[in-house]
């Protein structure tokens, strides 16, 4: 029986640190937010209510002070205000950030984190973020859009999705399905075109407000480096856009055919910004989202408003945070706050939290559901197949590997960093490296 107990507490230890490597950073350290010029006051939590002033703008960060506990290596540390969690990583200690933007009663219900409530900073941003905003969604792959903001644009009147890439590269998700991978890919990328026109529709979105240009996947940074050169698929065999392209149907004047080079995406993006004119424009931060095709969108983007001098207000967004895909800590319903940085230089004029209720949480699971690409497939049911599940429920269970973006995505709220001043984009596309 000794042995047994010893044997479950040396695997127990086992996957704590496996839990804290998970992170690939030190959650040990503050974060770095620089938000002096956004002060508002010093607060405190008093009888379990976190007091807030009654005049406040529609974006609320808390600053705490975390310190790890013995307890927070084995349950994973959260404050709960108005039946909403705020997560942070196992044993994390330092400075963070709640986002309180939406909490209404200030009821903190339980407490699973030790910090200093009488000394917390409140910081207030307001963006003031009409519903009648012309916007447009910079979606780099089909499920950008719906992942990053689908609570957002289901609650704007004027808004047009444009999906970049037809993103049939990478993982083989038809494998087991098609005989070669060109045909799997194919169908792939046709699904994906598919979907980022018809999803939308469940935002209240009409056929004709989504666009999908159906370049290739992966092949962005490439096509700016020799922007008249013609890039293909990774699979050889794919060379024609107009396998993934839907613009047809649309109100935009776009070739149905163009030759895949950088000039042609330049000549699209800005035909889309002269037609449509958006005040407001969603699209990934460069700066801290990891995928080279998210980047290259975005500096594209902020090329062109300021070659056409556009007054713009951008959103962005990051789905693949570039130093954990594990963000946004949690689970499924808890709040969004800011993520993990711990070095000066992250550009932002502000920052906008939008809430999504129990109501809108729901319907953005069944949009992300409906993508076909996010779906796990069991179509196919094989040993292999079931030893892979195992080894995921596992991963995700126990180890707290969860990447998965309805536990990402489906939350209490989006979030974005605003950028509006002409001499922060500048700054933003000069980080662009080669």
């Amino acid at each position: 029986m000794f042995y047994l107990v010893m044997l479950f507490f040396i695997l127990y230890i086992f996957i704590i640190f496996k839990r804290l490597k998970k992170y690939k950073y030190n959650q040990k350290q503050d974060y770095i937010y620089k938000l002096q010029n956004y002060y508002i006051q010093t607060t405190t939590i008093k009888n379990n209510k976190l007091l807030l002033p009654s005049n406040r703008p529609d974006t609320l960060f808390l600053e705490i002070t975390l310190h790890n506990s013995f307890r927070t290596y084995f349950s994973k540390p959260y404050i709960e205000i108005d039946n909403t969690k705020h997560f942070f990583e196992f044993a994390a200690n330092g400075v963070r950030y709640l986002n309180i933007s939406h909490v209404k009663e200030g009821i903190v219900t339980d407490i699973n984190a030790i910090f200093n409530h009488k000394e917390m900073k409140l910081y207030g941003f307001d963006n003031q973020i009409q519903q009648d905003l012309q916007t447009l969604i910079i979606a780099p792959h089909a499920d950008d859009a719906e992942l990053s903001a689908f609570g957002l644009y289901s609650w704007l009147k004027s808004v047009n999705i444009v999906t970049i890439t037809a993103g049939e590269n990478g993982v083989c998700n038809y494998c087991d399905i098609y005989e070669d991978k060109e045909s799997a890919a194919l169908k792939k990328g046709e699904l994906r075109a598919f979907d980022a026109i018809t999803t939308p529709l469940l935002g209240g979105l009409q056929l004709g407000d989504s666009h999908a240009l159906g370049y290739f996947g992966s092949r962005l940074k490439d096509m700016r480096k020799e922007p008249h050169k013609e890039f293909y698929s990774y699979l050889e065999t794919i060379r024609s856009v107009k396998n993934f392209r839907k613009v047809s149907h649309t109100h935009i004047g776009l070739q149905e055919n163009p030759s895949p080079t950088f000039n042609n995406l330049k000549k699209d993006l800005k035909e889309i910004l002269l037609t449509t004119k958006p005040k407001i424009i969603v699209t990934p931060h460069p700066m801290i989202d990891s995928h080279p095709d998210h980047k290259e969108s975005t500096y594209l983007l902020i090329e062109l408003v300021l070659e056409l001098n556009l007054e713009i207000k951008l959103l962005l967004y990051t789905n693949h945070l570039n130093i954990s895909e594990l963000y946004p800590h949690g689970e499924m319903g808890s709040s969004i706050t800011l993520p993990p940085l711990f070095q000066e230089g992250l550009l932002f004029d502000s920052i906008f939290s939008f809430e999504l209720n129990k109501h809108k949480q729901r319907d953005k699971y069944f949009a992300i559901e409906s993508m076909h690409d996010l779906r796990d497939s069991l179509l196919a049911i094989s040993f292999k197949k079931a030893f892979k599940l195992t080894q995921k429920l596992f991963k995700t269970r126990i180890m707290t590997k969860d990447k998965s973006y309805f536990r990402r995505a489906v939350r209490a709220n989006e979030l974005f960093f605003v950028v509006q001043k002409r001499d922060t984009l500048e700054l933003l596309l000069s980080q662009r490296m080669e």
